[in-house]
């Protein structure tokens, strides 16, 4: 009976052990991952608002996971699991009062006081990592060392079960990754404003706390290894702690390094041409981490499956590079999305392929964060400084390939050295990479031109044919023979199609007059012809969307977004300040500095620009632009972000009494959130001269309809506001949205009535509060393909 009762008693243990180990990992993914959305949402307004923000967030948090993961391997491998139970406690000790120190001095666990707000002009990278050290180094640090370190535990501690092997722990880390990562921009981040957020997220820090307390206390109470500091490695099986071969570690550090750059080469893609906001972020990572699942479930991953996917969807990514804007958002997002997929498969299937034993279970991982974070530096620090412009997604892309078809020639087992070759493997990829184009033009998304039509139908029906042929009949017996390596010279034709192709976008890239990148993205100038061919213009690229355009003989015309009939012309020209006497003018945003060619003598013209780059170019570097040196009024450069900017000169007491502030900031076709939040507008507000000032807000944009955030804006203010758009004229006047906004009677002229209709709703209709943009609140995804 006694017996009974202490074997129930031990069985129970165990079961609470397990699920302590269980909540323990899950909750540490899931909060892994929410801290970092959290904290690169916080970061946006304090640094520009770019997407190069959430790539350096993405490069601390992945070099403070390769500590996490080097402290893990250190103390499993110097110390037995009580000593390691007492350190990983002592660490839990240091966590909690960081985020009680935290919380004291800020009123937040993880939110830094706007004490901590950079000076204009300051690094932004060291700026950002300094502040993401501050808030959350030591837990972070902590909740990234716990899956490597509690799987390494549980495969040592006698908690009476079979499954001795933790990947299924593996499995459960990354749904609690995946769980964080998705709740946040459905969930959380509608729901809740950034400091209730910080708040919740401490709790569950607290939970998470409690179950790895648990565990450390499981741990400390084993005999695996001695408490004296004997290591785990050395109790084990001499033949179970054998090291792995050199060539399968290089494998560890090299396919996730891969992996991490496309990783984050996409997440910039999409974010400089929508915006830099937790769902564009989140979406890349979560097919980055269900590749992972995916891989290291152990039946997901088929060779034969995805690398021809990896070679068909490359071929579309280089497609959407060469079409650039002229294919819609939808499908180019789509293209990458699909693509980043299929090389993350590739590369962790492969990786997951030589994963070691529990034995070395630690230096595995290990050299995978390690992999990681070499690939976060190299996209947000070398990378920049490098390139001219994003050229480490088509690296990237290349050097899978590359080892990719290296894998494959080494492993005699692989599909590539099939003793029956079939020819209709070839020319089956032939046809589907001869008919993805056929596919797009008929979407309306590229077009064949007439020319070669013809001659292309008759080659792809001729292609399908052949398929067909081969799949019924085999092919003819000579096509059969090992001699003829069907399989090696389809891989070598596509990966010499990739280059080629990639190659030519690169030689394309390179035709530019003038490039430069830096944290703020990459700028180019080139020459551009309007459509009669007539007049020759310099054109200002950021990204891949045009920022300016001027003339090269009449230097004076304003052209691009701020020609004749735009919103900024008609806020500028029909002011009644400017009858009145001279102008006070105030632009987010610098560009080439297009609206400076309005001024008169006696103007001031003041802009607020954060990227050196564009500053330089504007001031007549190269030549190229001088709308700032041909001005007839006063022209004032202030550097830095513009909101804290204003911020600042707000807190002076400085008003700028603007008699027009035109908002423009946009990075490529990425919408600035911090700067059209509800605290946003009232800055504006309290810079303007009075009633009869107007803010003239640029909102043209491919993916997302600005529309209902600047009504909601006007309405919670009392103001005035009115769309005007100008038509595209000739390829140099573009065309443009702009939303005007006044207190007063400035929108009623003749002018803004013809082209302008006013854009509040009914105002028995309200828009709601949670609708309404502010520093701590605001939602993309609700306007997302909402374009006029």
């Amino acid at each position: 009976m006694c017996e009974n009762s202490i074997r129930m008693i031990s069985h129970r243990s165990r079961l609470l052990a397990r699920l302590a180990f269980g909540l323990a990992i899950f909750a540490s993914a899931f909060l892994l991952f929410q801290v970092q959305l959290l904290l690169g949402k916080f970061l946006l307004p304090w640094f520009g608002g770019t997407s190069a923000i959430w790539a350096t967030c993405l490069l601390f948090f992945q070099v403070l996971l390769l500590g996490g993961y080097f402290y893990a391997h250190k103390i499993s491998v110097s110390w037995g699991l009580r000593g390691q139970g007492k350190i990983h406690l002592s660490f839990l000790a240091l966590s909690i009062l960081w985020i009680f120190i935290a919380w004291y001095f800020w009123g937040s666990p993880l939110l830094p006081g706007p004490s901590w707000k950079p000076a204009p002009g300051a690094a932004p990278i060291a700026g950002i990592l300094k502040l993401l050290l501050v808030s959350i180094g030591v837990p972070f640090l902590l909740l990234s060392s716990t899956g490597p370190l509690l799987q390494n535990w549980y495969a040592h501690l006698d908690l009476g079960t079979q499954k001795k092997a933790p990947y299924f722990l593996y499995a459960l880390s990354n749904a609690g990754s995946l769980l964080g990562l998705l709740s946040y921009p459905l969930f959380l981040e509608p729901a809740f404003r950034l400091n209730t957020q910080s708040w919740l997220w401490g709790i569950g820090f607290g939970f998470f706390a409690l179950c790895c307390a648990v565990c450390a206390w499981q741990a400390h109470r084993s005999n695996v290894g001695a408490a004296t500091g004997q290591p785990i490695e050395e109790s084990l099986a001499p033949a179970q702690n054998r090291p792995a071969a050199s060539p399968r570690r290089w494998l560890w550090f090299t396919l996730p390094m891969l992996g991490s750059v496309m990783l984050l080469a996409t997440t910039n893609f999409l974010t400089q041409d929508v915006a830099p906001i937790p769902l564009l972020w989140v979406v890349p990572l979560c097919l980055y981490l269900l590749s992972f699942v995916f891989t290291f479930h152990g039946t997901w991953y088929r060779r034969g499956l995805f690398h021809p996917l990896f070679g068909i969807t490359a071929l579309l990514v280089i497609l959407a590079l060469f079409q650039g804007t002229d294919m819609g958002v939808i499908s180019q997002t789509g293209i990458f999305l699909i693509f980043l997929f299929a090389a993350c498969m590739v590369c962790h299937g492969e990786l997951a392929r030589t994963k070691p034993g529990p034995r070395h279970l630690t230096s595995f991982y290990l050299l995978l964060s390690a992999g990681g974070a070499a690939g976060g530096i190299f996209v947000a620090i070398i990378a920049p400084s490098i390139f001219p412009t994003f050229w480490e997604y088509q690296l990237g892309l290349w050097a899978i390939a590359v080892i990719l078809l290296v894998i494959l020639f080494l492993d005699r087992e692989s599909w590539l050295h099939d003793p029956k070759p079939d020819l209709l493997v070839p020319v089956a990829f032939l046809t589907v990479v001869f008919a993805v184009p056929k596919y797009l033009a008929h979407a309306r998304i590229i077009r064949i031109p007439a020319r070669v039509a013809p001659a292309y139908n008759v080659g792809l029906g001729l292609l399908i044919g052949v398929c067909v042929w081969l799949a019924l009949t085999g092919g003819p017996n000579w096509a059969r023979s090992r001699r003829y390596r069907w399989y090696e010279i389809t891989s070598i034709a596509t990966f010499l199609l990739l280059s080629t192709a990639l190659c030519l976008h690169l030689t394309k890239e390179s035709q530019h007059a003038y490039r430069e990148r830096n944290f703020y993205g990459a700028v180019a100038v080139h020459e551009n012809w309007d459509r009669d061919m007539l007049h020759l213009a310099y054109e200002l690229m950021h990204g891949r969307i045009t920022h300016g355009i001027q003339l090269t003989q009449d230097r004076k015309l304003p052209a691009s977004y701020y020609g004749e009939g735009s919103g900024a012309q008609l806020a500028l020209l029909t002011n009644p300040q400017r009858a009145a006497g001279s102008m006070r003018v105030g632009a987010i945003g610098l560009g080439i500095g297009t609206i400076a060619s309005y001024s008169r003598p006696g103007d001031v013209y003041r802009f607020y620009e954060i990227n050196p780059a564009i500053i330089r170019l504007a001031q007549g570097k190269g030549g190229y632009f001088s709308y700032l040196r041909d001005a007839a009024g006063r022209i004032e450069i202030v550097v830095g972000d513009a909101r804290l900017s204003l911020e600042a000169e707000a807190a002076r007491g400085d008003s700028q009494k603007f008699d027009v502030l035109v908002v423009d900031a946009f990075s490529g076709d990425s919408i600035p959130v911090h700067l059209l939040t509800k605290e946003a507008m009232a800055l504006y507000l309290s810079h303007l001269r009075g009633p009869e000032s107007v803010i003239a807000v640029h909102v043209t944009n491919r993916a997302i309809d600005l529309d209902p955030v600047l009504a909601g804006l006007a309405q919670t203010y009392g103001l005035k506001a009115t769309l005007v758009r100008a038509p595209d004229r000739a390829g140099i006047f573009l065309q443009s949205d702009f939303i005007l906004l006044t207190r007063g009677k400035a929108l009623d002229t003749p002018e803004i009535k013809r082209a302008g209709h006013p854009i509040l709703q009914d105002p028995a209709h309200p828009v709601p509060e949670n609708r309404i943009w502010t520093d701590d609140y605001s939602n993309v995804v609700r306007l997302l393909l909402r374009v006029r």
